[in-house]
This record gives C-alpha cells, sequence and structure tokens, in this order.
C-alpha cells in the first residue's frame, strides 16, 4: 500500500460565497462540487482545468484559520499573459519575479490564504 496522490487541498475561508466567486470567476477554476448539506455545511470543490489535484472551499476546522494556507503553487504557460489576465479580473498580484528556476509572482485569496503562480518550461540561461 502506497500514497498516490495528492487528492484535495482544504482552504480554510471566511465566507465560501465570495471564495467560490473568486476561485471560479476570478481565477478561473472549474467548480466540481457543491454540495449543501445539513446544519448549513457545504462543501465546495474547485480545481484547475485539467488538474488532478483539487481545492475544497471549508470553513476553519480542528485548528484552521481563514487565510492560513500559504505557498500553494499553480502553474502557467505564459505568465505574462495570466498575470495580466488574472489582473483584468481583479486579482492583485505582486510583479513578476524572475530567479534561478524559473518566473513568479504571487497573490492572495480575499482571506490572505497565499498562492505562487509559476510559469513551466522556463529556460534559464547561464
Amino acid at each position: 500500500m502506497a500514497i498516490s496522490r495528492v487528492d484535495t487541498v482544504s482552504i480554510p475561508v471566511s465566507d465560501q460565497r465570495q471564495a467560490l466567486w473568486f476561485y471560479r470567476d476570478a481565477l478561473g477554476f472549474e467548480l466540481i462540487r457543491d454540495h449543501h448539506g445539513e446544519n448549513h455545511q457545504r462543501w465546495i470543490q474547485l480545481a484547475p482545468k485539467g488538474a488532478e489535484t483539487t481545492i475544497s472551499l471549508v470553513k476553519p476546522f480542528a485548528g484552521m484559520a481563514a487565510g492560513s494556507v500559504q505557498g500553494l503553487v499553480v502553474q502557467t504557460d505564459d505568465i505574462q499573459k495570466t498575470h495580466q489576465e488574472l489582473s483584468r479580473r481583479g486579482v492583485t498580484l505582486s510583479d513578476i519575479v524572475t530567479l534561478v528556476g524559473g518566473r513568479f509572482a504571487t497573490f492572495n485569496d480575499p482571506d490572505g490564504n497565499g498562492w505562487v503562480l509559476i510559469e513551466a518550461n522556463v529556460q534559464m540561461q547561464a
């Protein structure tokens, strides 16, 4: 028996409706599941198009605090184009930085959960 992959990452948020708008409409993630359960519980699951790993927008539980997740990394083939598109949709991103290993920018969701946008297939010159 072995662990084979990361399936879902829980993102603690204070307002699931606002977070759904951010991840679906601003970032362009696809909504996979939006299930309303008993006692006002809600399971919202999204993923970037074609991704295997999903995120769930959850009310904080078990010591989690809204905005406490930091350093999650998402990938794009064209960081400049993606940066411009996300900015147009209302996402506040850092400037694009080039370091050994690639180009990246950072952003936060409305609760302060921190993300890193990286460009795939960057060839660094020596």
